[in-house]
């Protein structure tokens, strides 16, 4: 049985990027295993709230701290920049055996 929820909600990436500065610290400081594994705590808090039809500041609340989580693992980590980030989309897909997928997706300026 295969079953899909799709759920879309905006934040604001500078925004993110701005409350991310008081967590960076603790981020390199924990290393990059723990870093990477925040970004599916996070991102399984989103779905979960999606899925249980919380309500859009509680979805919003847990889509600000998954994209947080996505941007500390990806800038100190990974080498994103902030212009890279901000133009892209981040896309969290529950998988059958419960793992979280992370995707940035980098959108086109029409």
């Amino acid at each position: 049985m295969l079953t899909k929820l799709v759920s879309e909600t905006q934040v604001d990436a500078l925004r993110v990027i701005i409350m991310a500065e008081s967590r960076e610290e603790e981020a390199r400081k924990r290393g990059r295993t723990w870093t990477k594994g925040v970004v599916p705590f996070f991102a399984q808090k989103l779905i979960a709230a999606a899925k249980d039809n919380m309500s859009k500041d509680e979805v919003e609340m847990h889509a600000a701290n998954a994209a947080m989580a996505a941007w500390l693992c990806d800038s100190i980590y990974d080498g994103v920049t902030a212009e890279a980030f901000t133009r892209s989309d981040i896309v969290f897909t529950l998988l059958p055996n419960g793992a979280v997928k992370y995707d940035r997706v980098r959108v086109s300026k029409v």
